[in-house]
């Protein structure tokens, strides 16, 4: 973050002179150094005018200003050159100011070595010094005082201001007449890191004259205070399992134990990772502490419905802890009918005459059976291999989705639909198909 001599533009206004841009030389300039290139085209042509100085300055053809010898002996003396420019329709004349200034008694900031960023804690209060960037001088021990300091760039709601190194006191612009101090960057307000989090300010120094100038950036970090705490995306998170007669988001007929039926979530304004907690502990609900997800422990027996509070906390230290809590509804309904298989005992299996192609079919029935089949039991297409049992003469049956291997008939009939194929089942080797069971009094219900 070194320093910068940069030009100074001077305005002179009179009768046929147009001012330009004037520059600040050093005295050790080497001869060729190019102070000023004016534009050039096909038919401009530009001259510079006979002066005391010409000896150190000429003009080439392209339009450049260049020095030719030893400036020092201008140092500290205002110096007027007039450059004519002739066109084939008109003349005017430039002039440019220059100075030439000892190199070792120019302004320069002492941030040649500082290459870091300075440091301000967010919610500090006004007033406080930015930690990490030394006392900012750019005259010391030279002899071009008074110097005044001041942020011209970078200084975002004007967050920050500077103070005297001496007298402490606290300004927009500050004008140090020792060239043994300089100033300091001071908070003008407490500072929302969530807001800005980082500022590059551009500091200048300047003296007397406004001739000698130097700038240099500053870049100032706002650093993190745990003044967040984590807010729940949701006030009341519902989640229901097991009741495939409602419809929604946060419903689920399948699981496992142990497996997500859902989760709440948090965020923190500071980017702190966040954790969870259940406040009521529950012997059915668990809650994973790094993501929020829930997880089913155990499938209770009956129906039951459960209100748990979820906390959240970032992990900081000191911890802070979501101000609201969130409020977990949880219902668990157990499908009407338990999914059943009943087989034949292998004693009754080994009195079949038939033992190739041995398969087991899934029926949803009622009451409660399992059932074993030969290959050669679905050979015949339309063959009845199981009758559904009716517990009113009401009921009546129905298949609710296609099956490939079998159809169900109203009066509880389990029919061959189509021949089976051993090779063809999955792995488990059994027919899976839901059967709706109404009932003119209470309606319809579905059965695996």
């Amino acid at each position: 973050m070194g320093s910068i001599t940069v030009a100074v533009v001077i305005l002179l206004g009179s009768l046929g002179i147009t001012a330009k841009t004037v520059s600040i030389i050093p005295h050790d300039t080497h001869p060729g150094y190019s102070i000023k290139k004016f534009d050039s085209y096909s038919g401009m042509n530009y001259k510079l005018l006979d002066s005391g100085f010409s000896q150190f300055f000429t003009m080439l053809e392209d339009g450049s200003v260049m020095t030719t010898s030893d400036l020092s002996p201008l140092v500290n003396r205002p110096i007027n050159l007039m450059v004519l420019e002739e066109t084939p329709n008109k003349t005017n004349t430039h002039m440019l100011q220059l100075y030439v200034l000892d190199r070792r008694n120019m302004l320069s900031f002492n941030t040649d070595n500082f290459e870091g960023s300075g440091h301000m804690m967010e919610n500090s209060p006004a007033g406080t010094r930015v930690t990490g960037v030394p006392m900012l001088a750019a005259a010391r021990g030279l002899s071009s005082l008074p110097v005044t300091y001041s942020i011209i760039g970078g200084n975002l709601d004007q967050a920050f201001q500077l103070q005297h190194g001496q007298t402490l006191n606290v300004f927009s612009n500050v004008t140090v007449n020792n060239g043994s101090t300089g100033v300091y960057i001071v908070s003008s307000q407490p500072l929302d890191r969530e807001e800005r989090d980082r500022y590059v300010l551009t500091m200048q120094a300047v003296d007397s004259r406004g001739i000698d100038k130097a700038v240099t950036n500053i870049v100032i970090e706002i650093d993190d205070e745990n003044d967040n705490s984590p807010v729940f995306s949701q006030k009341v998170y519902r989640y229901v399992v097991g009741d495939d007669s409602l419809d929604g988001d946060n419903i689920t007929t399948n699981w496992k134990r142990f497996a997500s039926i859902g989760k709440v979530e948090a965020s923190d304004a500071d980017g702190d990772k966040v954790a969870y907690r259940l406040v009521t502990p529950s012997n059915l609900l668990v809650i994973v502490p790094q993501t929020g997800d829930l997880l089913l422990t155990e499938e209770p027996l009956e129906e039951v419905e459960v209100e748990l509070v979820v906390e959240a906390h970032d992990l900081r230290i000191p911890s802070r802890i979501s101000p609201r809590p969130a409020q977990v509804l949880f219902h668990y309904k157990p499908p009407l009918p338990a999914k059943v298989e009943l087989d034949l005992d292998l004693q009754q299996l080994e009195e079949r005459e038939l033992h190739r192609g041995k398969r087991r079919v899934t029926r949803a029935v009622r009451p409660t059976k399992r059932i074993e089949f030969t290959e050669s039991d679905g050979d015949t297409e339309g063959r009845n291999v199981f009758q559904l049992e009716k517990e009113t003469d009401r009921e009546t049956f129905k298949i609710r989705d296609e099956n490939t291997w079998v159809t169900v008939e109203p009066n509880g009939s389990v029919r061959v639909k189509k021949k089976w194929d051993y090779e063809e089942l999955g792995p488990e080797k059994t027919i899976d198909f839901w059967v709706t069971i109404t009932n003119a009094e209470k309606g319809g219900k579905c059965f695996n």
